[in-house]
């Protein structure tokens, strides 16, 4: 389950004069989050330091995020540490309109009339960009059998590897010992 929390800041009035500028340092207090169906559990939540300047048509959000924690090894499915930091950025145009400039939902967003923004978000969305396809427990994780499940980093099995005789490739195998 996805946390609800959210990091509400009000833009207007502070920032809706072109050139002001705010800087915002501190922590979202996210337990855990999900990149597809894997579940990365965090260590003290998403530090941040961002910086919110109106460049005339909007504010710029740009700043770093810090985020660090645990997961399932990809290999053996034990714990694995990630340690990881990113780049923020998003936009929040001030005055949208229709007429002028279609504005790309994944690359802007639309200040509400409360001028109340979530920045959540683009700070969540920098460390998850950031996360490596694969992590591990250790870099030399030897896994586990795909047939009884244990763990070769602590034991071993007396699994016999059987052929895979649904698999139209397994006849290539033997193709390599033939020459």
């Amino acid at each position: 389950m996805e946390e609800q929390l959210k990091l509400d800041y009000k833009l207007i009035p502070e920032l809706e004069e072109t050139g002001s500028r705010r800087e915002l340092e501190g922590v979202l207090p996210l337990g855990h989050f999900f990149k597809g169906y894997q579940l990365y559990k965090l260590k003290g939540g998403i530090s941040y330091k961002i910086e919110l300047s109106n460049t005339g048509e909007g504010v710029l959000l740009t700043g770093r995020a810090h985020g660090s924690g645990s997961t399932e090894c990809a290999r053996c499915l034990d714990d694995a540490l990630f340690d990881v930091e990113g780049d923020v950025e998003g936009f929040f145009v001030l005055k949208p309109s229709n007429k002028d400039v279609v504005w790309s939902d994944d690359e802007f967003t639309a200040v509400p009339p409360d001028g109340i923004v979530d920045l959540k978000p683009p700070i969540l969305a920098a460390i998850i960009y950031e996360l490596p396809q694969v992590i591990l427990c250790k870099e030399e994780c030897a896994g586990m059998c795909q047939h009884c499940g244990i763990n070769f980093n602590t034991d071993t099995c007396n699994c016999i590897e059987e052929p895979e005789l649904e698999n139209p490739f397994a006849i290539l195998r033997g193709l390599m010992h033939q020459n």
